[in-house]
């Protein structure tokens, strides 16, 4: 593993906080090309990606500093240090969510067209995030005796190499949405089909994770899970209907 990429002088550059900002950035700079291609205002969507970014880095740390509040107690200053690694995705993905929210409403934007550019790249922005987690050592699954599996520092026998799993799957579910976006029908699908697809894919990676189960065999992060594909399926669902009645603006 490789925790920190490199130094200059007494400056480390900790390779999760590297590929995170490198993940935001490649899908910032998509984004925007995209934004462009679609004759919106890209320099909106900019200063919306921003903010995104923002407030999905501090949802992020929020539901990390929550679920694990003794290693924080502690140590209270540890809390921004984020560039070490401690962020769960769903935290920073509803923050982030309601932050886009109240900037599209704000600038008049085209809401579902916008909310689907961004769901378009997230999975690929995402996925490079996650090999900062694997470089980091941290998020990894439950012990294996696969033949990939792999023994982390200070670990001694070798576990499901989760963050990977998580970059394979993520990629995939970006190619499925570029898919989807070439016979898109109405705006609003590739939102709804990215929480569909990122929910079950989380909630499955959960299995060969350890983290404590608060609902039964599920843990927190299963239910939020099956909570963003039932918003998926139901938000589809109405858009769908609303398409064949002829409710659907074309301006949404």
């Amino acid at each position: 593993m490789h925790p920190v990429l490199f130094s200059i002088g007494n400056v480390k550059v900790f390779s999760y906080g590297a590929m995170v900002a490198l993940g935001a950035l490649i899908a910032a700079i998509l984004i925007y090309r995209h934004a462009l291609a679609r004759q919106l205002d890209a320099e909106k969507i900019v200063d919306m990606i921003f903010w995104i970014v923002v407030w999905g880095l501090i949802g992020g740390r929020i539901l990390y500093v929550l679920i694990n509040p003794d290693i924080y107690f502690k140590d209270p200053l540890e809390i921004i240090k984020i560039n070490k690694g401690g962020l769960v995705f769903h935290g920073g993905l509803i923050s982030g969510a309601i932050a886009a929210v109240i900037f599209i409403t704000r600038n008049k934007l085209a809401f579902l067209e916008t909310m689907d550019i961004i769901a378009l790249y997230l999975p690929l922005g995402h996925a490079i995030g996650r090999i900062g987690c694997f470089l980091n050592g941290c998020c990894f699954g439950k012990p294996t005796d696969l033949p990939w599996g792999v023994v982390f520092p200070g670990h001694s026998i070798a576990v499901h190499p989760t963050q990977l799993y998580s970059t394979f799957l993520l990629i995939v579910i970006f190619l499925l949405l570029i898919l989807c976006e070439k016979k898109k029908k109405f705006p609003g699908q590739i939102l709804f089909f990215y929480l569909i697809l990122y929910g079950a894919m989380r909630f499955s990676i959960e299995f060969l994770r350890d983290n404590p189960a608060v609902l039964g065999y599920m843990s927190v992060f299963q239910c939020i899970s099956i909570a963003l594909v039932l918003i998926g399926l139901i938000l589809y669902g109405v858009l769908k209907n609303n398409r064949k009645s002829g409710k659907l603006e074309k301006k949404t």
